[in-house]
């Protein structure tokens, strides 16, 4: 893991080439977005920052929704954004964002949280942009005993409960308005997937998780975790190998 809780560079090249289609983070990013156009049906003039942009496909995927800006610590991430032709996007520190108060609609921050060092700081930093009842959309891993490759090369610090992720949102000032977890049909097979690779790591070296599926699966695994979509609008689930939270000041 890197020390400072970011993710290898070689990383980005990962996402970069497979995050249109990945299973797991196409469908990750079409719930999140699923999430917020239910609370803001219709909209199309909403500021929206996210948080931990990366290579930027989330904020393709918000551009409909109003004007979407990306913030990255990492240069290699904004040049990736860049070569999407993405250029609302900047480097900055997400524990002191360069921007005013009450600037933002809502704030997106998907697999970013658990990167940080001081997760409490970094809420109450999110929620100081969001306007009065903005929201801040939150997607997180779940459960340490998950804790695989993934989490060493992402630069994850943690993993966080229904309960844990909680806490820290009260702490920060802000409250819950929905959480549950995610990634619930699947979840047999990620543990038995994580389990397999802490065997595999003994005899390969292996960079990420992303590529080990059989290329003919991911069609099957994302139409699997894209069904929770329509269920996720009436239901939270009890278990799931991530969580997402809504969160407001």
């Amino acid at each position: 893991m890197d020390t400072e809780g970011t993710m290898q560079d070689y990383t980005y090249e990962i996402l970069f080439d497979s995050e249109a289609d990945h299973w797991w983070l196409a469908s990750r990013r079409k719930l999140v977005v699923d999430w917020v156009r239910q609370r803001y049906p219709g909209r199309d003039d909403l500021h929206i920052l996210d948080v931990g942009c990366g290579t930027g496909m989330m904020l393709l995927d918000l551009a409909g929704l109003g004007t979407a800006q990306g913030i990255d610590v990492s240069d290699e991430a904004l040049r990736f954004c860049r070569r999407r032709g993405l250029q609302n996007v900047q480097k900055g520190d997400v524990l002191a964002l360069p921007f005013a108060d009450a600037t933002f609609d809502l704030l997106t921050g998907v697999d970013i949280l658990e990167h940080v060092e001081d997760d409490v700081a970094a809420v109450r930093e999110w929620g100081r942009v969001l306007k009065p009842g903005g929201r801040l959309f939150l997607f997180v891993p779940a459960h340490r005993w998950l804790w695989s490759l993934q989490d060493e090369i992402s630069g994850h610090r943690r993993r966080y409960t229904a309960r844990t992720l909680r806490r820290v949102i009260h702490q920060a000032g802000l409250s819950v308005e929905r959480q549950s977890y995610v990634s619930t049909f699947l979840f047999p097979v990620i543990l038995i997937g994580r389990i397999w690779l802490k065997g595999l790591r003994r005899f390969r070296d292996v960079k990420t998780e992303n590529t080990l599926h059989p290329a003919w699966s991911n069609g099957l695994l994302r139409g699997i975790f894209s069904a929770e979509i329509p269920l996720l609008r009436h239901v939270n689930f009890p278990y799931g190998a991530s969580l997402l939270c809504i969160a407001h000041n």
